[in-house]
């Protein structure tokens, strides 16, 4: 087998730890809603985190200054922005529908850079690959709770949940299906770039919508 064809199962498996996420709460018969929303802060802290004691680092460290990925940090959060003041629904619960779309949507944006991260790896050095596919598959795990999450508060079916949790999968898988039908890929410094992209969608998602709708949601609760 060779080694773009290994790299890119890798990225494959990688990419569906997202829906493990999603049965962790989507087939769970009765979870509370204050359950959910400390669910989602945890999810969104560990976003920030990772975003800005890895991967903002990293593709400062890979491009040798701070300027270009402190720009592609800040399309990011404007991308974001954006995408966050566009109405996807409307009804009674459109606050809720809106930030489960918003949510799916960035978290699906952020997973194209990903999926061609574990098949680039692993063209460089095979323990390098396997490594970052397991870093990249538990990372995911929590990105597919924060989708089901906001769906199920959203009051989404289980079928609705799973679609919205499978684009942000398949974004993934296409990223990765990307670099193996056009070769190796990305430069160093473009992969870099996006490193520094994903990070500001990372940290816009988390802080303006996971932890506000968390804190909305716990905020009633203590009212009720």
């Amino acid at each position: 087998m060779s080694t773009l064809r290994l790299g890119l199962i890798l990225a494959l498996f990688a990419a569906s730890a997202t829906v493990i996420g999603w049965s962790l709460i989507a087939l769970r018969k009765q979870v509370s809603e204050r359950f959910l929303a400390f669910t989602l802060l945890l999810v969104a802290g560990a976003m920030i985190a990772v975003s800005f004691v890895q991967i903002l680092p990293t593709s400062i460290q890979a491009i040798g200054s701070a300027s270009q990925p402190l720009l592609w940090f800040v399309v990011g959060v404007f991308l974001i922005w954006i995408f966050t003041r566009m109405d996807f629904t409307s009804g009674s619960h459109s606050k809720v529908a809106q930030s489960a779309f918003v949510i799916a949507f960035a978290i699906g944006l952020h997973n194209l850079p990903e999926g061609t991260a574990t098949i680039a790896s692993t063209l460089v050095d095979l323990e390098t690959g396997l490594t970052t596919a397991i870093v990249v598959a538990l990372h995911n795990i929590p990105e597919g709770i924060a989708i089901a999450t906001t769906s199920r508060l959203a009051g989404f079916g289980k079928a609705k949940t799973l679609f919205l949790t499978l684009l942000a999968t398949f974004a993934e898988m296409v990223g990765a299906l990307a670099v193996f039908l056009f070769g190796e890929g990305l430069s160093n410094l473009g992969s870099a770039r996006l490193l520094a992209l994903v990070a500001g969608i990372m940290v816009t998602i988390s802080a303006r919508e996971l932890i506000p709708f968390s804190g909305r949601i716990l905020l009633a609760k203590r009212n009720g």
